[in-house]
């Protein structure tokens, strides 16, 4: 077995790691679609279904696990709350 001695590690260390870029939060995993695309495929093609989501900029078309987010963005977000109308509780809440 051999002994790194202090030198070499610092040799070893002194190499530059390349920064690692940050991770994108994809609504769509399987295809690489951010949440900003899916909203704009809404906003240009005024998409109201997933399926019209899906043609539009393909979110949806893998798993379909990201179904539930797409009908998020569908249904927009509530004023007070900012979530989205489907899970939003304010309109629930006594005023």
């Amino acid at each position: 077995m051999s002994t790194v001695t202090e030198s070499q590690f610092e040799r070893s260390t002194a190499i530059p790691v390349p920064e690692i870029a940050p991770r994108r939060k994809f609504l769509c995993h399987c295809l690489k679609v951010t949440p900003e695309e899916v909203q704009q495929c809404i906003t240009v093609s005024n998409a109201e279904t997933v399926h019209e989501v899906t043609r539009g900029c393909g979110a949806g078309k893998g798993c379909t696990a990201c179904h539930c987010r797409i009908k998020d963005l569908l249904a927009g977000s509530c004023d007070e709350c900012g979530q989205s109308k489907r899970r939003c509780l304010c309109a629930a809440q006594p005023a």
